[in-house]
């Protein structure tokens, strides 16, 4: 099944109120936001070492820091900074968000060791980053009205991208830990794939996602037996 993604984001976008003005409001923030990235990327990766539960996914099997994945990671979220500003409801943009999703949602077999990240610290980060950002925009727009309105905008859009990003776990149950592999094997999703490529990937993910539920929803034991 092709899900159609941009409809879905159309519809989330009326539901929540995301208007042309807001979306000229995010954008028109582009500058400010990007002159402070590195400082917003530093400040969700420093946030989330602070918690065992989340620090974690960013250690090397024998428990040290692993600076080159946080790198990376930072690098990620600056780009996911940018594409938010040039935020469009197009094919591309739920694509790489769905890619984001996916890759958190299903470890790639060198990662396989952790789990996957539960969907609980994705809707955190999202408030963090909304939390951030409107800080940002506090300190540095002369006009306080104008920068309630724009945190606003900022607010609706990261509820329009949460809504795509959980769509990539389905259900809360997460993928439990695997052992360690032997050998480390590169592979993982790029949201900057092609675009039909990469939703028949992920379609064919999150159907397996749904059947894997539908089977463990059928194989709870119901009340009383």
């Amino acid at each position: 099944m092709i899900f159609d993604w941009p409809a879905r984001m159309r519809q989330m976008a009326d539901f929540v109120g995301f208007s042309d003005e807001d979306l000229a409001l995010v954008r028109a923030s582009g500058p400010i936001l990007l002159d402070r990235a590195e400082e917003l990327t530093t400040a969700v990766y420093d946030h989330f070492l602070q918690f065992p539960a989340t620090a974690r996914f960013f250690l090397t099997p024998e428990g040290e820091i692993d600076q080159s994945r946080l790198d990376r990671r930072k690098h990620s979220l600056a780009r996911w900074l940018r594409n938010s500003i040039d935020f469009q409801l197009d094919e591309q943009f739920p694509v790489f968000l769905l890619a984001m999703s996916v890759v958190h949602s299903n470890p790639s077999m060198e990662r396989g060791y952790l789990g996957s990240v539960p969907a609980r610290f994705m809707i955190g980060t999202m408030s963090f980053a909304q939390t951030a950002i409107a800080g940002v925009l506090s300190e540095d727009m002369d006009d306080p009205h104008l920068a309630l309105r724009t945190s606003a905008a900022w607010n609706k859009l990261l509820m329009l991208q949460l809504d795509v990003l959980l769509a990539g776990y389905v259900t809360e149950t997460p993928t439990p830990p695997t052992p360690l592999p032997v050998t480390e094997e590169e592979g993982a999703l790029d949201g900057d794939a092609d675009p039909q490529g990469m939703r028949r990937v992920l379609t064919n993910i999150l159907d397996e996602n749904h059947r894997n539920a539908s089977a463990n929803g059928s194989a709870q034991p119901h009340q009383g037996e």
